[in-house]
């Protein structure tokens, strides 16, 4: 021991500079033990912490109690400094690098590459000494076996023990303005927690760093395997602040500070959600499925799996219900309001100059637009799903929900509607049934406003590609529409997606939103037919008679000039907005009281409905036949089995509403 070199050369006997070249050309797994003594001494420690960190941090996880050494006893500023430089660059790293297996190859690659280097070393007869293979080796890599080399601590490793450092940090910084260093870090923090958001280890050292500044007492995280070792640093002490100064904190500091941290999680929200993988169409906390199971247990298919049960069941989606609930409880402990959230959320965005100034007051620091989305949907759902004993947030469609619509949905106009992460669409959609079911009412002052929600909705049930988000975007764009008290409004609506719509599986749900107007005014005016003061649209001919045009498109048009491999293509395109069009059709003339007070043998006729019958008949008989013949490219039996049937239920459909014509004495 005598020998050690960290020992052999403590100060005096060097400089401090000297000491830590020695340190790093010393410093091994071997010797943490020794350093961590070393260390002890709080006045060397406040003159060399700072510069052992980046030597510490290829050694974890054995090095974390020295780490917690130089953050107890070091100088809090400088090492504080040095710190968020280590996580910047993690921030920085190529996000491909997150993977730990391919940052396990690229260990392993450095040090075969090292090792090549070792075995092809001569003497040098000139200097008349052997070089050491040792002093080519990183220090990091030096003292440990050859696995143990070839897996350098995760990102996710370092940010966690980098966090930690700084939970011991920031309370130990006594100055006039802590928030100072306190933004510098949180900047520092969110893109590299961005990187290892997926990592369980990441997110438990992130709410802990939370914890820690903001004097929660909570119970941690339900122990898990993890690569991370939390050390419990409350007992030890640690040394005061050498430059620190004896004043009271600036004006609005501790507001300062405590909004910081308030806009800090709702950012951390955000990157833990968007890092959820989907899995068994399972999106984020699958909030809007879960609310529909248990608002609607009727709907549950029998002997299915539920979305309740699943999150009952399987340990890493339990897991994110566990984490959400320690981020809500931290949200109420911070004091974030459904008030706060609302207006981050409805902000109107602002252009962030390339520089970013420290925020000098509370209101100059902004929340999250979509972690504030998620913090909301977490309050909602802690009544909602788990009748938490606290009260829903309470909004309404317009302009609550309006402006959650707007921050969370791409522009309809680009088209970019639906490609946004699953975890933040499934949180609005819950967020929507919860705003159509309080029951508030809608007013006629807002029809653009409504206008621009159904047509995202719309969007969004046209182009999800989760079959589950798609059905609850189409159920409640289905249930916003018909609630708004205006007939003419919901018509308009409906003719604009028929008329304007790309999407010919949307045009096919205009179709339903249509078939059940119809149905609903016609029970209304039955109901009330001795009280009512004015007919519903609906309940006239004028609604069927205005959307005609678009009810009717001749399949000969969209058709015309095009092979028949592209003309199969375009009729299974439109195959299900047609037997939209006929199941609507059939139900017309199936029901004598509304095809009276609709006038449906004129309405028909109007409409070029026989046409359009013979031409679907034709084409359905044309390309059943191409398809019996092998015509139309069908690789297997299976494939060109379901491409008959699909061509047999046009018939079938095209047979039962002329059927019902006949006995209806309507001539088609």
């Amino acid at each position: 021991m005598a020998d050690n070199p960290l020992l052999t050369a403590l100060p005096p006997q060097t400089d401090y500079i000297s000491y830590l070249t020695i340190l790093e050309y010393n410093l091994t797994a071997d010797q943490l033990p020794t350093l961590h003594d070393i260390l002890q001494d709080t006045t060397l420690t406040a003159n060399i912490g700072w510069d052992l960190v980046h030597l510490l941090l290829p050694l974890l996880p054995a090095s974390r109690e020295c780490l917690q050494d130089v953050a107890r006893l070091g100088n809090p500023r400088e090492v504080v400094l040095k710190v968020t430089e280590l996580l910047e660059e993690i921030g920085a790293e190529d996000e491909d690098e997150e993977d730990d297996d391919d940052e396990d190859e690229a260990a392993e690659d450095e040090a075969q590459e090292v090792a090549g280097k070792v075995e092809g070393l001569d003497i040098n007869e000139d200097e008349g000494h052997k070089k050491e293979p040792d002093d080519l080796v990183h220090p990091a890599l030096r003292a440990q076996t050859p696995q143990e080399a070839t897996k350098p601590p995760s990102k996710a490793t370092r940010f966690s023990a980098l966090l930690e450092m700084l939970a011991i940090l920031h309370p130990r910084i006594k100055t006039k303005y802590p928030s100072r260093f306190l933004s510098t870090s949180l900047q520092a923090i969110l893109p590299a927690f961005m990187q290892v958001a997926r990592r369980p280890e990441a997110t438990e050292a992130v709410l802990s760093f939370i914890k820690e500044l903001s004097g929660t007492k909570r119970p941690k995280l339900p122990p898990r395997k993890s690569s991370s070792s939390m050390l419990n640093h409350s007992a030890r002490q640690s040394a005061p602040d050498p430059e620190g100064q004896d004043e009271a904190l600036g004006i609005d500091e501790a507001a300062l500070q405590t909004r910081l941290l308030q806009s800090f999680l709702t950012f951390v929200a955000e990157g833990y959600m968007t890092s959820m993988a989907v899995d068994e169409d399972v999106p984020g906390l699958a909030w809007a499925s879960r609310y529909q199971e248990k608002l609607h247990p009727e709907k549950v298919i029998p002997g299915r799996r539920t979305y309740g049960d699943l999150f009952a069941e399987v340990e890493h989606l339990h897991e994110r219900d566990t984490v959400v609930g320690q981020i809500l409880a931290l949200s109420r402990d911070l004091k974030i309001s459904v008030e706060e959230l609302l207006h981050g959320i409805a902000k109107p965005n602002e252009e962030e100059d390339e520089e970013m100034e420290l925020p000098s007051h509370s209101n100059d620091v902004p929340l999250s637009r979509t972690g504030s989305i998620y913090l909301l949907s977490a309050m909602a759902a802690s009544s909602a799903l788990f009748d938490a004993p606290t009260a829903s947030p309470s909004f309404k469609i317009v302009p609550d929900f309006a402006a959650i619509l707007a921050s969370a949905l791409g522009d309809p106009a680009t088209g970019s509607t639906g490609a946004e992460p699953e975890p933040l669409i499934d949180a609005v959609l819950f967020l929507g049934f919860l705003a159509i079911d309080a029951g508030h009412g809608m007013s006629t002052n807002n029809d653009t406003a409504y206008n621009n929600i159904l047509q995202r909705l719309s969007l969004l049930s046209a182009n999800m590609p989760s079959p589950a988000l798609r059905y609850h975007a189409h159920v409640l764009t289905s249930s916003i529409l018909h609630a708004h008290p205006s007939d003419h409004f919901r018509l308009a609506f409906i003719r604009d997606t028929l008329e304007h719509c790309p999407y010919e599986n949307l045009k096919a749900s205009a179709i339903g939103w249509l078939k059940e107007e119809i149905l609903a005014a016609d029970r209304y005016t039955q109901e009330k037919k001795d009280t009512i003061e004015e007919t519903s649209i609906f309940s006239t001919p004028a609604a069927l008679t205005t959307l005609g045009p678009f009810l009717c498109p001749d399949p000969d048009k969209l058709m015309q000039d095009q092979s028949i491999s592209d003309s199969y293509a375009t009729f299974q395109a439109y195959q299900a907005f047609y037997l939209a069009v006929l199941n609507l059709v059939y139900l017309l003339l199936s029901s004598p009281h509304l095809l009276s007070e609709l006038q449906i043998a004129t309405v028909v006729q109007e409409w070029g409905l026989p046409h359009l019958l013979s031409a679907l008949l034709g084409a359905a008989n044309d390309f059943r036949n191409y398809i019996e013949k092998g015509r139309l490219g069908y690789g297997d039996d299976e494939a060109k089995g379901a491409g008959l049937v699909s061509m047999d239920l046009v018939k079938m459909s095209i047979s039962e509403v002329r059927e019902a014509a006949e006995k209806a004495d309507v001539q088609l």
